[in-house]
């Protein structure tokens, strides 16, 4: 089999390395994990594979993960990706195919016996692995029982990003302002109207963009709230941490993890979905302990959790 060479080639010290384009297969059978590329294969038996971890690539023009395959032969570098999201994913499943521990770069930590099970069901069965810290009189956070409802408000910043693209998109407003000013006065003639109408269309587009961004990022939002109900899972934020905002749903069954780490603050997981919450990772990880008490005096752990683990 020919492979595509797509890249650079570099020579040193009597080794050539060559950039080459294939595609790599992961399999699981019995509990071996066979991973192909093109005509290359490496078979881990059971238990051969300890870990599977993620790396951010500094020092490089375009951001880039990797993700790295921890044998008891040693680590190896398995693929580069420029997606983190993809790098997230990908690692998450060769993980769970190889029946392995996952250990993020953003700090997140899921054991081998925890994938696939939900928030729920990993307290249920593993509730001494959340860390459990004292309050302090200086967290603000809260989590409280409402109505059979978990509702944990969180006193998460705005992302920096958030503020600085926020700004640069207003101030952008003040220049294409006055052009759309002048456009439309050659059309319609100028007037107060005119100056009313002008300044309010480039707002509203400004306003459009940023919801467009928030929506996937949600770098502008800050004092979250967390309600776990019956069935779902709702996440809400306030714009700048000002307007509130529109709460988004998840179902209950989607709710597969959170965690609270330095790199990431307050991280929540629904399916491939991550929300980040912009916590200190010591009041995060007291929120989370505090939630655990919450859904345990709802008697949503016994319902939830241990009934599904038996059907």
């Amino acid at each position: 089999m020919a492979w595509r060479a797509f890249g650079s080639n570099r020579a040193e010290d009597g080794v050539l390395e060559i950039s080459v384009q294939s595609t790599m297969r992961i399999t699981e059978d019995l509990g071996a994990v066979t991973i192909s590329i093109g005509d290359a294969n490496a078979r881990y038996e059971t238990g051969d594979i300890l870990a599977i971890r993620t790396q951010r690539i500094e020092r490089t023009l375009v951001p880039a993960w990797r993700i790295v395959l921890e044998s008891r032969e040693g680590p190896s570098d398995l693929i580069t990706l420029g997606s983190e999201s993809d790098a997230l994913s990908v690692a998450e499943e060769i993980a769970k195919l190889g029946h392995s521990r996952l250990i993020e770069h953003t700090g997140r930590i899921v054991e081998r016996d925890e994938h696939g099970l939900t928030v729920l069901q990993q307290i249920a069965r593993h509730p001494t692995r959340w860390p459990r810290p004292q309050r302090t009189p200086s967290m603000r956070g809260s989590v409280k029982l409402e109505d059979d409802s978990v509702v944990m408000d969180l006193p998460s910043e705005v992302q920096t990003s958030g503020f600085l693209i926020t700004a640069l998109l207003f101030a952008s407003t003040l220049l294409a302002g006055p052009m759309f000013l002048l456009v439309a006065g050659q059309i319609v003639g100028y007037g107060r109207s005119t100056l009313i109408y002008g300044w309010a269309g480039t707002f509203l587009i400004v306003l459009v963009i940023i919801a467009f961004l928030n929506q996937s990022s949600r770098a502008f939002e800050g004092k979250h709230r967390v309600v776990i109900r019956r069935n779902e899972v709702t996440v809400s934020g306030r714009f700048l941490g000002l307007i509130p905002l529109p709460a988004e749903s998840f179902p209950l069954d989607d709710f597969r993890d959170i965690d609270a780490t330095q790199a990431w603050g307050l991280t929540l997981l629904f399916g491939s979905r991550r929300i980040r919450c912009d916590v200190p990772a010591i009041e995060g990880q007291c929120l989370i302990g505090e939630m655990i008490d919450a859904l345990r005096g709802a008697g949503a752990l016994p319902f939830f959790a241990i009934n599904d683990e038996e059907e």
